[in-house]
């Protein structure tokens, strides 16, 4: 237990190292830390729901139906058993990293159901108070489930500068989630004005990318959307042209927002640009890519274990996994040419080539 204690209390003397900074970026990836082990558990299949609130005490509370840990393990989960290169050998799907939201708060609550019983641990800046406990009578949990994890934590106002989360961008946060594990719901609620928001995209970036549009004129009925996996890698992109000529190009690696791209996005542009050139008879050059994302809402996404993820850099801005951009335009290419061949945005694409091509 003295090692696991030494993490918490370095996490608490450098936070900037472990969640960015203590103002408004480092207060907000305390949330995403958790809405990510959320992620991975749904992208295994171990999840289904996941309730997000926002008190009027500043507090964050994350319930989510995945896999649990046993009561004698929690305690050390909470205070850093991955860091340690230790797992607690359950198969509990929370990484590491909850030892930093927990770590950087004033005071935490985590609760597990599980086999018809629920345990608790409560903890003081960062650091558990005593054991697991068992609750009886067991309470409800926040929605119909045979199983789950509840971290509710307030952030320790004598670390960060900023306390005040942005409910806005934190409901966003929700909505990424439920497009890119399709069939997750994912609940956001803010306790102090009483709002809560229901996110629940099977349809996945396909659904996504219509409903980001469906307030404008479209040039096809429904977006284009592709699906396939490449080396353990799950490779989503949809595709919706609307009749003005605003863009937008959202793109992740996981729930990364990969706001430079990267090998995924060239992966794909390259395999569309290329499908033109096959259809038109012109090289891909004719159809430069500003010309081609005139009206353009596009979402790509790369999921996979994170040993693959691979960036170009620390910040995780521009996605570089070998082989990617290839194997993506490769599979991408053949598809384009043939779901365009008789699609009703093609003539409105080919239209788009540069001047001087036939």
């Amino acid at each position: 237990m003295h090692l696991s204690g030494g993490i918490v209390e370095n996490v608490r003397k450098r936070p900037g190292m472990y969640c960015g900074d203590v103002g408004e970026y480092g207060l907000h990836h305390l949330v995403y830390f958790l809405l990510d082990v959320a992620y991975e558990e749904a992208r295994r299949g171990e999840c289904r729901d996941v309730v997000l609130e926002v008190g009027g005490d500043g507090s964050i509370a994350l319930f989510c139906t995945s896999r649990t840990v046993t009561a004698e393990n929690l305690v050390r989960v909470v205070t850093g058993a991955g860091f340690l290169g230790q797992p607690p050998g359950d198969g509990w799907g929370w990484d590491s990293m909850l030892v930093v939201s927990l770590g950087l708060s004033s005071r935490y609550q985590v609760d597990i159901w599980a086999d018809g019983r629920q345990w608790r641990l409560m903890g003081e800046h960062g650091h558990p108070q005593g054991e697991g406990a068992a609750v009886t009578p067991m309470e409800p949990m926040p929605v119909s489930a045979e199983r789950g994890v509840r971290v509710h934590f307030v952030p320790d106002a004598t670390i960060f500068e900023v306390l005040a989360f942005d409910r806005a961008r934190l409901s966003r946060r929700c909505n990424e989630l439920a497009a890119l594990a399709p069939g997750l719901r994912v609940s956001f609620a803010d306790l102090q004005r009483g709002e809560r928001t229901l996110w629940h995209l099977p349809g996945g970036v396909a659904q996504w990318a219509h409903v980001l549009t469906q307030a404008r004129p479209h040039l096809h009925p429904e977006p284009i959307a592709f699906d396939f996996t490449w080396d353990g890698l799950r490779i989503q992109c949809a595709l919706q042209w609307c009749e003005d000529a605003d863009s937008t190009l959202l793109s992740f690696a996981n729930t990364v927002r990969t706001v430079r791209h990267g090998a995924h996005v060239k992966g794909v542009t390259q395999a569309l640009r290329g499908a033109l050139a096959k259809l038109s008879g012109e090289t891909r050059g004719a159809f430069p890519w500003d010309r081609v994302a005139q009206g353009l809402t596009a979402i790509v996404a790369v999921s996979g274990p994170r040993r693959q993820m691979a960036f170009a850099g620390p910040t995780k801005e521009l996605l570089a996994i070998p082989g990617l951009e290839a194997a993506i335009r490769k599979q991408l290419q053949p598809l384009f040419i043939e779901l365009l061949r008789e699609h009703p945005v093609t003539p409105a694409l080919l239209a788009r080539r540069t001047s001087g091509s036939r």
